[in-house]
């Protein structure tokens, strides 16, 4: 920790190429030893947040987004619109399309929602990720009939019901 508050200090235009180097390799290090907290932090106080995503693997994903989203919303624009769309990124790259679609809905952008719902090929998720659309009022145009109806919240009040039988 003490190495990467004098790394965030020391970090400049004149000595970034020299201190990359030991970025990359402290970032690492975090990375593989449970403290993607503190890389998060690192490299977003040198403004160099892409250099996590190689870092990144199923085990350490889950926290790693989870704090950048934290953290997204105490940003100011554009900062926060890009560490979202990293998250999103993310997200898609270890096929967590449910907190995609929500990132790309907290993003206000209807191209993501559509690019995350055409990359998912599981039928049962992508009803999943119309529900969550529907909710937010999210208007797609969709061939299938079922998605449609589920997106319109035709049947919201059946399966309402179906769901109060049920409990």
């Amino acid at each position: 920790r003490q190495l990467e508050g004098e790394i965030a200090e020391e970090w400049n235009i004149e000595n970034m190429d020299t201190l990359l180097p030991l970025v990359k390799d402290v970032v690492a290090f975090d990375m593989k030893h449970s403290a993607e907290i503190q890389a998060c932090d690192l490299l977003m106080e040198i403004d160099r947040l892409d250099l996590l995503t190689q870092h990144m693997d199923q085990s350490n994903y889950p926290r790693v987004c989870l704090y950048l989203i934290g953290c997204a919303s105490y940003l100011v624009e554009p900062e926060s619109t890009q560490i979202l769309q990293g998250v999103l990124d993310t997200y898609l790259r270890f096929g967590e399309y449910p907190r995609a679609m929500l990132v790309a809905m907290q993003l206000h952008d209807k191209e993501k929602c559509e690019e995350v719902f055409n990359g998912c090929n599981d039928a049962l998720l992508k009803k999943q990720l119309c529900y969550m659309m529907a909710r937010q009022y999210v208007p797609l145009d969709l061939a299938d009939e079922d998605m449609r109806t589920i997106l319109l919240n035709a049947h919201i009040n059946d399966h309402f019901l179906s769901l109060g039988r049920e409990l």
